[in-house]
């Protein structure tokens, strides 16, 4: 009977590993990152990551929709109020111009 050894020692091995092992960090941190999903929903995909790793990798980025909001739906942002700009009533609407300060 021959001895057939599967060695992982080979560079293209430790390439293919170290490969991975970038993938997976970086599919983690994105998971992480998402502002769409829930507690529950990133608990449920680390498992489905960890525990099968290719085909959990391939679904998280072909199921889960992504963050950006189409062009149409982006709100127009303005800059924040300071403390110091505009009178006492336009900055907090709970003051009147009759109160005292």
């Amino acid at each position: 009977m021959p001895d057939i050894k599967f060695t992982s020692t080979g560079p293209l091995w430790f390439a293919a590993w170290v490969i991975y092992a970038l993938i997976y960090c970086a599919t983690l941190a994105y998971l992480l990152n998402r502002r769409r999903f829930g507690t529950h929903e990133r608990i449920l995909w680390f498992l489905v990551i960890t525990f099968a790793p290719v085909i959990g990798i391939l679904l998280f980025f072909l199921i889960s929709e992504d963050d950006k909001l189409p062009a149409i739906h982006a709100s127009k942002s303005r800059p924040p109020l300071s403390d110091t700009t505009g009178t006492p009533w336009q900055n907090n609407p709970g003051h009147t111009k009759d109160s005292a300060p």
